[in-house]
């Protein structure tokens, strides 16, 4: 339907073309007759096109061989707009060598801004040359060349008028199957994405869908589940860093997510669109570490038998992520130190020294400031790594996030299954009261094992564990202790068991890290201090 549309577009086009001239010009029949060559390239490709009209224009001249060059208006660049030969052809329909080399770039640019014909003498001087632009709505689109090096060219009159004819079909016809080759592209496109969709149904829930983009935030944080108050402060964070590359410090209990809070925070800045590298410092032991993170040379060791480019060379101009630094032994501080300083490292076994542009991203759940006082890590490495620090709440502490990431763990488990998994209510509101000490990451176990255990592909109730039915949790355990304790004490005393088992949860929580302790009660440090003596805790 498509194809019969445009060929009826172009007959009517060229229809009119053909009107213009035979009002004008002698020899109706014979426009007649190039009218109806051009009235077929309709429905040819592009290609066949250009082919067919420098076959015409050689039957027409007599020539031996023709050339079609691209040409596009730049008035406002000084460029060359002259484009790479698009079609040749010798008599026998063959295409023509190095065709770029067989006619003066100079002419054809005349010819393509002067918008007029030009004929010359070939360059042995036997022959003749005939170069014309083909305009359409007072815009040259391309040039052609029609020549023959060993004899002169047939310029009779109607085959001149009959040339313009076929100069302007040209050029409305490379609109018209430019046009046709976009549309049957973008067809295409859309058939194959239809496929996929059918193929492959949308199953992520509603609260996944809408956490892409959150209210006043510039970042894409697709992959960080929740609306809670603490997240979006940390994502406005993440999103007033994205102009930075300045070292990020990620605290946070184990399982709290901080390489996906290192990766949004990649993903969000300068360096996005080169690697992020990651590593976990407490995983590896100190020489196989530094062959890791610096790499070798030939030789270095027993067993390094070709050199080894480590991951900070790897990570070149884009993120380097230490998970876990504070388990760096103190030779390995020292030389993450330097890279800091100095940006350079040294392979192990060699004495060169290789500079590296990396933006550095560590993490930690431990207290650092408090390890810089124990002797067990640099102050001035802390303070490099410490120049903007994101704290990462434990998920007892945004309890209204569960229900967001119980929906997004069962999505990404149920993935691959021809039925979705369901979860009852009362079910979510259950896991959305325990307290979850292995943070996120134990969460998430948990609905993978529900999701391989429920019955009819729907968890309820009886199919949590009973640690879970049953409030088992050490917040509703305390917070019935505190209940039942309060009725018995005065204001001031209530008040001070209170503070007392708060700073006390808040140590538990944050691994007696006391910085972050006292963050997160926004009290100062010595006030803390002096309620830790006061309360010997």
């Amino acid at each position: 339907m498509v194809n019969e549309t445009v060929e009826k577009s172009a007959s009517t086009l060229l229809e009119e073309l053909w009107s213009d001239f035979e009002s004008s010009l002698p020899g109706s029949g014979f426009f007649r007759h190039a009218l109806a060559a051009t009235s077929g390239l309709a429905g040819k490709s592009l290609r066949d096109y250009h082919q067919s009209i420098l076959g015409e224009f050689i039957r027409l001249f007599g020539a031996e061989r023709a050339f079609l060059f691209p040409y596009q208006e730049r008035p406002e660049e000084e460029d060359p707009a002259l484009g790479a030969c698009e079609a040749s052809r010798d008599l026998d329909g063959d295409p023509i060598s190095d065709p770029e080399r067989k006619v003066s770039a100079e002419l054809l640019l005349k010819v393509a801004r002067d918008g007029l014909p030009c004929h010359c003498g070939t360059d042995n001087e036997e022959g003749s040359r005939l170069v014309l632009p083909a305009v359409s709505r007072d815009s040259v689109h391309c040039v052609l060349v029609v020549e023959n090096r060993f004899k002169e060219l047939d310029l009779e009159g109607r085959n001149l008028a009959a040339a313009l004819v076929y100069c302007r079909a040209l050029a409305a016809g490379r609109n018209l199957a430019e046009a046709i080759e976009e549309n049957e592209s973008l067809w295409r496109e859309v058939c194959r994405q239809r496929e996929h969709a059918e193929e492959n149904p949308p199953t992520a829930p509603a609260t996944a869908k809408t956490n892409s983009r959150r209210e006043g935030l510039v970042g894409d944080y697709s992959e960080i589940i929740g609306r809670s108050p603490r997240i979006i402060e940390i994502l406005q964070v993440i999103d007033r860093l994205s102009e930075s590359c300045a070292p990020v410090l990620v605290n946070g209990e184990s399982g709290t997510g901080k390489e996906l809070a290192a990766l949004a925070i990649h993903q969000n800045s300068p360096r996005r669109n080169r690697k992020f590298v990651s590593e976990n410092c407490g995983a590896l032991t100190e020489t196989l570490l530094e062959s890791e993170l610096f790499g070798y040379v030939k030789g270095a060791f027993t067993g390094a038998t070709k050199d080894h480019k480590g991951l900070f060379e790897q990570a070149i101009g884009g993120t380097f992520f230490l998970d876990e630094v504070g388990d760096m032994s103190p030779a390995m501080q020292k030389k993450l130190l330097r890279v800091l300083q100095e940006g350079v490292i040294r392979r192990v076994g060699s004495k060169e020294f290789t500079p590296v542009d990396v933006r550095i991203v560590s993490a930690t759940n431990k207290d650092l400031l408090e390890e810089c006082r124990n002797g067990n890590f640099r102050e001035d490495l802390y303070y490099r790594l410490n120049v903007i620090n994101l704290v990462l709440p434990p998920l007892r502490e945004r309890q209204e996030d569960i229900p967001a990431l119980v929906e997004h763990f069962l999505s990404s488990a149920t993935a691959g299954h021809s039925k979705p998994v369901t979860i009852e209510e009362a079910a979510i509101e259950v896991l959305a009261e325990h307290s979850w000490p292995g943070n996120i990451r134990e969460l998430q176990n948990e609905i993978l094992k529900l999701t391989a255990l429920c019955d009819e592909n729907h968890i309820g109730l009886r199919d949590l564990s009973d640690k879970l039915r049953n409030g088992d949790s050490p917040v509703n355990a305390r917070g019935a202790k505190w209940a039942e304790g309060f009725a018995h004490l005065s204001l001031k005393e209530a008040t001070e068991e209170l503070e007392c088992e708060l700073i006390r949860k808040a140590l538990d929580n944050s691994s007696g890290n006391k910085s972050l302790v006292a963050k997160r009660l926004k009290i100062p440090k010595t006030t803390l201090y002096n309620k830790i003596k006061k309360y010997s805790l």
